[in-house]
């Protein structure tokens, strides 16, 4: 089995490329097969919860998502999740709380059926994160990929069992952060 590598953000390779920017841009994640994997051969996230959440139902987060996220917050990041699953947005709040980590934005299917609502097309997306001022979204299906060129919102794709899933979202995140300094963001 691979294992998971941590990425080391003050190597050479990500030295000075993020630069400043004014805005925080946002990024947002699907949670299914992305963040949440219950595949047994996928490592997942430890977690001791307090005595007084042992009735909570933790879900598995994909090993590398607490180390991930305190990374993009370190280069500017806000962080969302966009996700066509219906749990509350209170829950999936805890459920990243309980591994330290805070959500900027929570889009669960009812929000997301809002946000579509007026939406003049015959096809409607399974999700649209440009209309909550998503810079890159990251999710692990194809389908979404080829709604990001249609609806144009950009689209990372990352398979469960790719095991440097982080060092390609953080380059991602680094490409997208750069185009948007230089004032040249496309999707």
């Amino acid at each position: 089995m691979l294992k998971y590598q941590p990425v080391d953000i003050e190597s050479p390779r990500f030295a000075g490329l993020l630069g400043e920017t004014s805005v925080k841009p946002l990024i947002t994640f699907d949670l299914d097969d992305t963040l949440i994997c219950w595949q047994s051969e996928i490592p997942t996230e430890h977690v001791s919860l307090p005595w007084h959440y042992k009735w909570f139902n933790i879900e598995p987060l994909r090993y590398g998502t607490v180390d991930l996220f305190k990374q993009l917050r370190n280069y500017g990041w806000q962080i969302g999740i966009y996700t066509t699953s219906h749990r509350k947005p209170k829950y999936i709040k805890k459920l990243f709380n309980l591994h330290g980590l805070n959500l900027d934005l929570v889009i669960n299917q009812d929000k997301h059926e809002k946000i579509i609502k007026n939406l003049l097309v015959k096809r409607k997306p399974s999700k649209l994160p440009n209309r909550v001022n998503s810079m890159l979204h990251i999710d692990n299906s194809e389908g979404v990929l080829i709604e990001g060129k249609r609806f144009h919102f950009r689209v990372l794709i990352v398979d469960p069992l790719d095991y440097n899933w982080t060092e390609k979202i953080l380059a991602e995140s680094i490409s997208v952060a750069r185009m948007l300094e230089l004032g040249n963001y496309r999707t």
